[in-house]
């Protein structure tokens, strides 16, 4: 990658990084290594690899040191757990580069990575850079197409795309402008990412967008994005109406998408419930259930709700009883996530019965 001159007299006189690479490290030990690893060897070099381990009861802390030791670009925190928000944020706090970037611990990175980031956000004055995702299941690979094209758009056409889900939801396929984002947070256990990605896009003042795939998002069996329904997805609803509510201030030529995106992360928590028996979630189904219910004359007239999710809520609302029955089949015959999710879930909590 080729930088200016004056950039590069800038940071060697100020010691300053091009990029802030953060990793939130907990009890992963053994996908530590070939992550960090690919970092490590991106053929672009001038960044600071940040690790936050944050309160690992297992070998995590110490990779991290070893890591550390073989090379200086490393440098390791160590806190007591407070979940990956507040890891990220630790990491954000210390941050030295032009630009930040965030990876998860078991994850991994095309070689080029952040190349191709860098040279994007440079060669378009862009505060934020994109890049495509792979995502890595443990019985199938989903990819999305890659096409050579590059878009720089502006924050509402992105903010729209975001809620559409043409730019992924998570922040580690992308890299931020420091000095645009330092005083953003990131909050809660789940959709965190969202929340980040709204308030940045909101923040920035041109985006850069490549569909080239270069992160690899690996799905273990005992991830998060593999358990069934539990209290903690009702953090997904409060996000998705804490976001309804930034962008009703802040983008109005975004709302309708905003909506959308609240009724697709509702109807989400409703299929949980449902597979995992509303009888066991009262509360939560007559909560999940009203939200929907308040939204009919959106859904029912709305350009922005794709058909699937009409023909989805008109079900729900004649039989909420021949909606699970459709759900469940529809998932058995696709072989649809949802149902594998369940059924590992019912599995796990026989077991540990």
């Amino acid at each position: 990658m080729i930088i200016n001159n004056w950039s590069l007299q800038f940071r060697l006189v100020s010691n300053m990084p091009e990029l802030s690479i953060i990793v939130p490290v907990y009890n992963k030990e053994r996908y530590l290594e070939e992550c960090v690893n690919s970092i490590l060897n991106q053929t672009f070099r001038d960044f600071e690899l940040i690790l936050v381990n944050d309160g690992s009861t297992d070998g995590s802390y110490q990779k991290c040191l070893e890591f550390e030791k073989k090379d200086n670009r490393v440098i390791v925190i160590n806190q007591q757990n407070k979940g990956v928000s507040e890891a990220r944020n630790t990491g954000l706090n210390v941050a030295k580069g032009r630009f930040v970037g965030f990876i998860d611990a078991d994850d991994t990175i095309d070689a080029d990575m952040y190349q191709f980031l860098l040279k994007n956000a440079l060669d378009h004055d862009a505060d934020i850079s994109v890049c495509r995702i792979r995502v890595i299941y443990p019985h199938k690979t989903e990819e999305p197409e890659e096409s050579p094209e590059i878009k720089v758009l502006a924050p509402d056409e992105a903010l729209c795309r975001f809620f559409k889900g043409s730019l992924e939801e998570s922040a580690n396929n992308k890299i931020y402008l420091l000095s645009k984002v330092r005083d953003i947070k990131f909050e809660g256990r789940m959709n965190e990412d969202v929340l980040y990605n709204c308030r940045a896009l909101l923040k920035a003042e041109k985006i850069v967008v490549a569909d080239a795939i270069k992160y690899n998002y690996l799905i273990r069996e005992n991830s998060i994005s593999m358990a069934g329904f539990n209290l903690k997805y009702l953090e997904t609803a409060a996000i998705a109406d804490k976001i309804l509510k930034l962008v009703n201030k802040q983008s109005q030529g975004c709302i309708e998408h905003a909506k959308g995106f609240d009724i697709v992360v509702n109807i989400s928590l409703l299929n949980l419930i449902l597979l995992a028996g509303k009888e066991h979630y009262p509360n939560e189904y007559r909560q999940v259930a009203a939200r929907l219910k308040a939204y009919a004359p959106f859904i029912r007239t709305s350009a922005i709700v794709r058909k699937k999710h009409k023909i989805a809520f008109n079900i729900f609302s004649i039989s909420p009883q021949l909606y699970t029955w459709c759900l469940y089949a529809y998932g058995v015959v696709a072989k649809a996530d949802l149902i594998h999710r369940t059924s590992t879930n019912q599995t796990q909590q026989k077991t540990a019965a």
